[in-house]
């Protein structure tokens, strides 16, 4: 690699550290306003989105694991917030303390295991499950699922057994998150862009770094239709509708997820 374009990827990770460190400002901003109720609290809540999204966007651009995971996190969270009450003022915070220590140097890329770092993290708030006992949670579920209304469902499911999860609509993206964040298992939409769940699933599941891993793909399809015939025989069936409950409790008892 010629100097220039080491000097220039260099530049690149060190403006987009700049920018990390603004977006976090930002946020600060908005959570004293959101503490002091200086502002309309959905306005609020849109700003802090609208930031968070920015982070997870820029965050891909540059070479930079632990942040990447950490924006893409924050930003998932964001998306389920409703309203910025002392608690998720709180769990908000944990986010840009944790991101600005990586900043700052204070958090060491290179030491830190992401998988061990997200589990620590501030879990998604729900209408129906209390954040506080799922923040104890330690299960991990990847959703790769570009629906928001279907993903929403799928996370109540889980967080009703007591499993807390994040969410990706890009396939290729799960690559990553799956590698980075070791996911006890992965529920995955058949249609997906670019790559289908039949694809995405062949791939994880012929990995070393994450062969291992649980897969399960959402389908409205039944069990031996056309569509699913490359489907890995270690993979399990999750029907949409009726029969989604009881395919999940029996998927996770195959999988020894408890």
């Amino acid at each position: 690699m010629s100097q220039s374009i080491v000097d220039l990827d260099e530049q690149m990770y060190q403006d987009f550290l700049d920018e990390a460190r603004d977006i976090i400002n930002a946020i600060d901003v908005i959570l004293e306003n959101a503490r002091s109720h200086a502002q309309d609290g959905n306005l609020l809540v849109t700003n802090l989105q609208r930031e968070a999204f920015n982070l997870r966007m820029k965050g891909k651009s540059v070479d930079a694991p632990l942040l990447t995971v950490l924006a893409q996190r924050l930003a998932d969270y964001a998306a389920s917030c409703r309203e910025l009450g002392e608690d998720a003022i709180a769990e908000v915070q944990f986010f840009c303390d944790k991101i600005r220590a990586v900043l700052e140097g204070e958090l060491d890329p290179d030491k830190t295991d992401p998988a061990e770092l997200v589990r620590e993290l501030p879990s998604k708030r729900g209408p129906d499950v209390d954040p506080s006992w799922l923040a104890q949670q330690k299960v991990e579920a990847l959703l790769v699922i570009p629906q928001r209304s279907l993903a929403a469902i799928v996370e109540r499911e889980l967080a009703a057994c007591g499993y807390r999860s994040s969410v990706t609509s890009n396939a290729f993206e799960a690559f990553e998150l799956a590698v980075r964040t070791r996911p006890d298992f992965i529920i995955a939409g058949k249609t997906l862009e670019g790559l289908d769940g039949v694809d995405l699933a062949n791939a994880l599941l012929s990995m070393p770094k994450t062969r291992e891993i649980p897969f399960a793909i959402l389908t409205g399809d039944a069990p031996g239709h056309p569509s699913l015939r490359d489907l890995p025989n270690r993979a399990a069936i999750l029907r949409k509708g009726s029969g989604f409950g009881d395919d999940l409790a029996e998927a996770l008892a195959r999988f020894n997820i408890t």
